[in-house]
């Protein structure tokens, strides 16, 4: 009794030091003040952001990575994957209790006492035709399906942050050409009044100069909400809800050399979907063999010790043995459940074919855009080019009488729809390059 009741304040002892840990991480956990961020939406000043802070892309992306609520789901989820394989894997373990028990008793018939008992058992698992196995192994895939996750939500924050960065620096970048254009529809304004006063313009060229600077300066509203907009969907990109009005660095502007067949290839190499698809994939097939395992027995083996009494010495007691079970009619469960995996597993590959499909769409737009704003960078260049050329060149003849109001107006207009062309081109530019990178899983969290 003395040695049952030893090892049983031993083990309570060791299985309450192990969980120790275990609670207080959990105890934690509840605990509002101890939410870090990520799990609660990030102050602009955690994320290390001022108003006198210079954002850059690199930076943007790393706030992104460290703090976006999806990418601490993805990894709360590795972590419960990787749990699950641990309690899979301790299948393969054997399983002990141990027990003791007093209990005094009394009655009006004079019948009393008192009754000890104490307890030991060991269990093992010993084989299943391969259902254990099958088990462990469907949660492995499932692991490496959390891990291939993580990584495409962290690829998907890198496209997301950099497509919403160049935005804004494409915004910025119009708003300075819709404040150029209010200025020159400004002095054209004033030109056409000192042309009036003079004679050489009538009432109409200042009503036309009027209506032209106002809806330049509607043109700049305009310009300045979708600024507005576009910093909030970068800070939306980066996980933050509250941010000052940084600066934004520009990046120096990339380029690529491709070939389409190489892009992708390293797609179906690289994607984190499709790999994650994979990766349940295999688990499927490995769920039909834990399926296939449940039409066969099951072997193992189990050993006690036990005392009990009403008076010491205690009667002991001991057994060893081994048991082989065997399921011979559960209404057709077993066939069902085949059936069953096997289904999720054809679901499973035409996912993956169908992912494959989707990647080789997304790259051939992606890859459309690219070459299509790169022929429109120089193109709009040259328009640019002529476009101010042609304004200057209205403008003295504005000044001499030889061009009219609508004229000049029409010069101007064109300049700045150059200028949005050129800049959209441009952007157009960098952010096809970010969705190839996206596509094919180049920025990829390894």
């Amino acid at each position: 009794m003395n040695i049952i009741l030893r090892f049983v304040a031993v083990a309570s002892a060791a299985v309450l030091l192990l969980g120790c840990a275990s609670v207080r991480a959990a105890r934690e956990a509840q605990d509002p003040a101890f939410i870090p961020p990520g799990e609660r939406t990030v102050t602009s000043a955690e994320a290390g952001l001022s108003k006198d802070s210079v954002l850059t892309l690199p930076r943007a992306v790393e706030i992104a990575l460290a703090y976006h609520s999806s990418i601490i789901q993805s990894r709360q989820g590795l972590l419960s994957a990787d749990k699950q394989f641990a309690d899979a894997r301790s299948s393969y373990m054997p399983n002990s209790d141990a027990g003791v028990s007093y209990r005094k008793s009394d009655s009006e018939s004079g019948g009393n006492g008192n009754s000890y008992s104490a307890s030991l058992s060991l269990s093992q698992w010993i084989y299943d035709f391969g259902k254990t196995p099958a088990a462990v192994r469907q949660s492995y895939e499932n692991k490496l399906a959390a891990e291939a996750n993580l990584q495409s939500v962290s690829n998907n924050i890198c496209y997301n942050v950099r497509q919403a960065y160049y935005n804004l620096i494409k915004q910025q970048s119009l708003v300075k050409v819709a404040e150029e254009t209010v200025n020159q529809f400004v002095i054209h304004l004033e030109q056409t009044k000192g042309l009036a006063e003079v004679g050489k313009r009538i009432k109409y060229d200042i009503t036309k100069s009027e209506v032209d600077l106002g809806n330049a300066r509607i043109s700049l509203i305009n310009a300045v909400n979708d600024l507005r907009i576009a910093r909030a969907v970068l800070d939306n990109a980066m996980g933050l809800a509250d941010a000052p009005e940084y600066k934004v660095e520009e990046p120096a502007g990339e380029t690529m050399e491709y070939k389409f067949e190489e892009l992708y290839q390293t797609a179906l190499r690289n994607q984190p979907e499709l790999a994650a698809l994979s990766a349940r994939e295999r688990a499927a097939s490995a769920a039909v063999d834990q399926a296939v395992a449940d039409l066969f027995p099951s072997l193992s083996m189990s050993g006690s010790y036990g005392l009990s009494g009403s008076a010491f010495p205690l009667s002991w007691s001991w057994s060893l043995g081994a048991a082989l079970s065997q399921t011979i009619f559960d209404g057709f469960r077993n066939s069902n459940q085949i059936d069953k995996a096997v289904a999720s597993l054809r679901s499973s590959r035409a996912a993956r074919a169908g992912l494959e499909q989707q990647l080789y769409l997304d790259l051939s737009r992606a890859v459309t855009q690219l070459e299509n704003a790169s022929q429109k960078l120089d193109i709009a260049a040259l328009v640019v080019q002529k476009g101010r050329e042609n304004s200057v060149l209205i403008q003295e003849q504005y000044k001499i009488g030889k061009a009219s109001s609508v004229e000049l107006a029409d010069a101007m207009v064109s300049l700045t729809n150059a200028q949005v062309q050129e800049l959209q081109a441009r952007f157009d530019y960098q952010t096809a390059i970010a969705l190839i990178k996206k596509t094919i899983g180049r920025d990829a969290v390894k």
